[in-house]
């Protein structure tokens, strides 16, 4: 018997490898890569808030702004009467996210061509759906927080 979630495993690692070759250009990998489009889409957020957005431990989200930061693409900045730090895009990681851009819609081009508009339109929603019934979300603000 062969299991039921393998050849959803496995096209998803080789879609990620697809976008690991688009974004080589940036240097960035596609972990960082959403990192930054979501800093883009959320501004300045505090880290504690990032790490539940996408449901990592506080060490794990340290460790990633860490090598953003180390490579100029993130700032932390104190908010005012705030303890805690927030994190935004520097003028480097804003203009990566064109670049960003350019490498997904690379891959969703090749999955287009692959099977064709309204499969690939159609595998999207049931890879929402399937993100949805495991409890998975996209990253977003959290409910009753300030940036």
């Amino acid at each position: 018997m062969r299991a039921l979630f393998h050849p959803i495993l496995h096209a998803a690692h080789l879609i990620e490898a697809r976008l690991r070759d688009a974004l080589a250009a940036t240097g960035l990998q596609p972990r960082q890569a959403r990192m930054l489009m979501a800093i883009a889409e959320l501004g300045p957020i505090k880290q504690s808030q990032l790490a539940q957005a996408f449901d990592l431990a506080p060490p794990t989200m340290t460790v990633m702004l860490t090598r953003l930061e180390h490579e100029g693409l993130v700032d932390r900045h104190s908010q005012a009467g705030n303890k805690q730090t927030a994190i935004a895009l520097t003028d480097a990681g804003r203009a990566l996210l064109s670049d960003i851009e350019r490498a997904w819609l690379s891959v969703d081009h090749h999955l287009r061509h692959c099977f064709g508009d309204t499969e690939a339109e159609a595998f999207s929603r049931a890879a929402l759906h399937l993100r949805a019934a495991l409890g998975g979300k996209p990253p977003h603000r959290c409910e009753g927080e300030d940036r």
